[in-house]
């Protein structure tokens, strides 16, 4: 039973994300319309943070889950099972849009391509920038299986498991303290080094621990906060969408209170059944369920819209160009999750089915 509350959170966050790569601005609207699209434009990076908490919080949930039901957490089958996730939809995605990108001089070389490929982008050079962060989280599936794996061979170094957690949500703010005291701000690495941006991950972990284990207290808990830690979610998300993230302040302890605002975010959201009956709010959540196909697929349309209008059949203006950018986005990456992301999981789930959810939601 799928959490439409948790297909929101994932649309918001990739309409975020979307809303960063704008190729281009609105041109001849009246005011605030313009305005609002520009700083839809200033904050949109912030999805990416959003994301990043949702993957730790449902990830762990499904190896919390396994423990529970079965005693055990075969590591193996996890790492296939993601792998059908990822990999498929990810590799047709790096062959098929370099035609988007080819005009772009040098922009495709055996070396970028293979940063992509080898999940390595985000600390060097590749052909498409956004995927810095699906090397992180692939990093971070690879290190929190791993961890897992190691302490519940010995069922008393479970304990250590969440006071570990709580260490990686203080060496990647030490390590970005210590950074930008050296080397000033640039996207790589301060921005998307994994070692430097694993508490995002790491603090969904945590959430998702006391949300399994000690789910009544918590959302009891939530509840009855709940009118004062959904502002106060938004007040720590405040700075970074404003300011963004050079500043040190807001580099180093900005990050941390961004993925603290969506945690409390995430775990309002979490405490409370939703049964969605607008059809807008329907049709957005729908959105969600596609978001990683279409997380991959609108960086080709950013790139392909910000060709200059004699480039396009009919000289497409700006504002042409947007609802190319939205709708090819859209289509394709919705397209792509029925072709390709969808039939797969179908295949892996009848060759490696997974234990039986009953965390919150079945996670694919």
């Amino acid at each position: 039973m799928r959490k439409p509350q948790l297909d929101l959170l994932r649309a918001f966050a990739v309409f975020l994300v979307m809303g960063r790569h704008l190729p281009v601005l609105l041109e001849n609207w009246p005011q605030p319309i313009p305005l609002l699209m520009s700083g839809w434009k200033q904050v949109g990076w912030i999805g990416v943070d959003l994301f990043f908490v949702l993957s730790g919080f449902l990830i762990s949930g499904l190896l919390f889950n396994e423990y529970a039901e079965t005693g055990s957490f075969d590591l193996f089958r996890f790492l296939v099972r993601r792998g059908f996730k990822i990999y498929p939809s990810y590799y047709v995605f790096l062959v098929l849009a370099l035609p988007a990108i080819a005009w772009f001089p040098g922009a495709i070389t055996p070396y970028s391509f293979a940063c992509d490929a080898l999940f390595i982008s985000n600390y060097f050079v590749p052909i498409w920038p956004h995927t810095w962060s699906l090397c992180v989280e692939e990093h971070f599936y690879f290190l929190l299986s791993l961890s897992f794996f190691i302490v519940t061979r010995r069922k008393e170094s479970f304990k250590f498991f969440i006071p570990g957690c709580f260490f990686m949500l203080v060496l990647p703010l030490v390590l970005r303290l210590i950074l930008i005291s050296h080397i000033p701000f640039h996207d790589k690495p301060h921005h998307s080094a994994t070692a430097l941006r694993l508490d995002g991950l790491t603090f969904g972990v945590i959430l998702s621990y006391y949300y399994f284990h000690h789910k009544q207290a918590l959302t009891d808990w939530v509840k009855r906060f709940s009118l004062l830690l959904v502002p106060l979610g938004f007040v720590l998300i405040a700075p970074c969408s404003i300011w963004g993230s050079a500043p040190w302040f807001l580099y180093s302890f900005g990050y941390t209170a961004l993925y603290v605002g969506w945690g409390l975010i995430l775990l309002v959201a979490m405490s409370y059944e939703m049964q969605l009956k607008n059809p807008i709010l329907k049709l957005i959540a729908k959105i969600g369920t596609y978001s990683y196909s279409i997380y991959l697929w609108h960086k080709p349309f950013d790139v392909l819209c910000m060709l200059p209008s004699n480039w396009w059949p009919g000289h497409l203006d700006a504002n042409a160009r947007l609802l190319v950018y939205f709708f090819g986005s859209l289509t394709v990456g919705i397209f792509m999750s029925k072709t390709i992301e969808w039939p797969m999981l179908h295949i892996r789930d009848k060759l490696f089915p997974g234990v039986t959810a009953n965390v919150s939601q079945k996670v694919s």
